[in-house]
């Protein structure tokens, strides 16, 4: 499949369902931490693919990827800003106006 193409929606929706190695793979390069973040959520995650998102660069990936059922590695995160440990799925993930960030200073 040719993830190039795609919209963000696209890419999201395939982010979280798809059981493709491969799929996951391209997502898992994906320059949107959205994208990554709802792979980290995806239940048909592979380990090889959730321990690489476990060490994301972006604190929201890694976060996420901690809180899957399947990872075996728990890591603490200490004290997160609210963006990080935000429940809100990707796809409907709208920050400007978030009553949990408003008074908070990044």
């Amino acid at each position: 499949m040719n993830l190039n193409n795609k919209t963000l929606n696209e890419l999201l929706d395939i982010a979280y369902r798809t059981t493709s190695l491969s799929e996951m793979s391209i997502l898992l390069k994906n320059s949107s931490m959205n994208v990554r973040r709802a792979l980290a959520r995806n239940i048909n995650i592979t380990e090889d693919i959730l321990d690489s998102l476990l060490y994301d660069p972006v604190q929201n990936v890694a976060y996420m990827a901690n809180q899957h059922p399947k990872n075996s590695e728990r890591k603490d995160f200490g004290n997160v800003r609210p963006c990080v440990n935000c429940t809100v799925m990707e796809s409907n993930l709208n920050c400007v106006g978030c009553d949990k960030i408003s008074d908070h200073n990044f």
